[in-house]
């Protein structure tokens, strides 16, 4: 009896592997894009989430800044010296109203004062991560810092991977209960405190067209000098605050190239690398302004 014993050849059997490694190498291939895909979408919701939650966070506590509840006809005015100040406790309301940078307060537990923790925030970036106090992290990015006791260095990390940080005010300098804006105008001037006095000095709308954008001025002009004020403005005329976070990925985004001028207050920020950032603003309204 003949058996047929013919089985692959070497060429046959090395065809067979080539197939092979190119189906695993397909397989692998989109198996890698989409795990790079999903890394990558994970990154920015990470990046977009953490963001609008701490500019969330932040706008609460602002809108609070001044609360008094000892405040005999619901105003802290103690600073003007119309109410026993005895009656009604000390409550400094705004403390900082830089740029890169806000400091407040609120009395939370009714005890008259706001020396109590949690009852004078900052928010600011270390001075380790911003050795200018520019409001941009030196080194591309750094946890954000939220600080809970007067005279203290106590904090506590209020977001993580924040590129730029900024805050702008208005007020209300002619006691009229509206926003000040421009002379013959209905655009809302926003201005901060450049030189650490507590007095508003400089405007950022610099082209008056109601946008805070790439073209106006980095940096603001300044109130007196262009004679929108005739004296720079303390931090009690304060009504309203204006803030802008902007948020970085984690870790780069591969394939992406960001090319971009992203303007946070007074800052005009272009950016070439392979990050994504997003950026967001809010406007808060105080409830308890000092007059």
């Amino acid at each position: 009896m003949i058996r047929n014993e013919t089985g692959l050849t070497l060429i046959e059997l090395m065809i067979a592997m080539m197939l092979a490694i190119i189906v695993l190498a397909m397989v692998y291939g989109t198996y890698s894009a989409q795990q790079r895909a999903y890394t990558n979408e994970k990154l920015v919701m990470d990046m977009q989430q953490n963001a609008r939650s701490t500019l969330a966070f932040m706008r609460r506590e602002i809108r609070m800044a001044g609360y008094n509840p000892r405040a005999v006809n619901g105003i802290d005015d103690d600073a003007d010296g119309s109410v026993d100040e005895s009656s009604e406790g000390v409550v400094a309301g705004f403390k900082v109203i830089r740029s890169d940078r806000i400091s407040f307060s609120f009395d939370l537990n009714g005890d008259g004062d706001d020396q109590d923790d949690n009852e004078t925030i900052t928010y600011r970036f270390k001075s380790a991560d911003d050795g200018n106090s520019d409001g941009i992290a030196d080194t591309g990015a750094a946890d954000l810092y939220r600080y809970y006791r007067d005279g203290s260095s106590a904090c506590s990390v209020l977001s993580f991977s924040v590129h730029a940080l900024a805050f702008a005010y208005a007020f209300d300098n002619d006691g009229d209960g509206a926003l000040d804006t421009f002379p013959n105008s209905d655009v809302v001037i926003w201005a901060y405190d450049s030189s650490g006095d507590g007095d508003l000095d400089r405007y950022l709308d610099t082209n008056r067209d109601g946008v805070i954008d790439a073209s106006d001025a980095v940096g603001g002009h300044s109130l007196k000098g262009d004679g929108i004020t005739a004296a720079d403005v303390p931090m009690s005329k304060v009504r309203a605050v204006q803030v802008w976070l902007l948020a970085r990925t984690s870790y780069p985004i591969r394939g992406h190239v960001e090319h971009q001028t992203y303007v946070v207050g007074p800052q005009h920020i272009t950016l070439t690398d392979n990050y994504k950032r997003t950026l967001l603003n809010g406007i808060v309204m105080i409830r308890n302004p000092h007059t």
